[in-house]
């Protein structure tokens, strides 16, 4: 196991360490969006060219999305870094030879309408299901990066008694969440033993 950070609280040592193990976001947990890549590769999900005519998709250019596509989809542009590990994004890249576009994320509309009970879905509905695509790209991308992480409890004097440990948390942003999540079960063990 690669370790991350180790914190010490309360006769405990919180491990955290890379996931090694981490299953794809887009297999372990349900999403809203669909991954539709047009990358030789990398397919995750679903074929690009099988359910889309990239003529019909984007106007112009990769990114500006007709509106006829807009009427029927909620949908992002995904882009691929790919220079000795890969990272994704839904802005392009700077670097012209190493990245290019990787896909869309998209969502029917009829989808989120009985997911949510909406029947219309205005600007502000829209823009909220972008951002749950946004994350969903995030998360996808943490994987690829190799920002899993999990954790192992243990008291400070004994490597081998492990009071707690899960695994599966994505991104550095969770970390917050995750020492709080260990700091509360120290703290409801030690409320036990006493």
């Amino acid at each position: 196991m690669n370790l991350y950070n180790q914190i010490k609280y309360n006769g405990y040592r919180i491990n955290i360490y890379y996931d090694d193990d981490a299953r794809s976001p887009r297999e372990a947990y349900d999403n809203l969006g669909t991954l539709y890549t047009a990358h030789r590769r990398y397919r995750p999900e679903k074929e690009f060219d099988d359910h889309f005519d990239i003529d019909k998709v984007f106007e112009g250019h990769i990114g500006n999305f007709q509106e006829s596509f807009l009427k029927e989809y909620i949908a992002l542009p995904v882009y691929l870094y790919d220079h000795g590990g890969i990272t994704i994004s839904t802005s392009p890249f700077s670097c012209p030879w190493d990245s290019g576009f990787f896909g869309i994320i998209a969502v029917p509309l009829d989808k989120v309408r009985r997911e949510y009970g909406w029947k219309n879905i205005t600007a502000k509905r829209r823009k909220r299901i972008e951002g749950y695509l946004q994350d969903e790209i995030s998360t996808l991308d943490n994987y690829y990066t190799g920002e899993v992480f999990g954790y192992r409890i243990m008291p400070e004097s004994d490597d081998d008694n492990e009071l707690d440990s899960c695994w599966g948390f994505y991104g550095t942003e969770c970390m917050k969440e995750l020492e709080a999540e260990c700091r509360h079960i120290i703290d409801g063990q030690n409320k036990a033993a006493a």
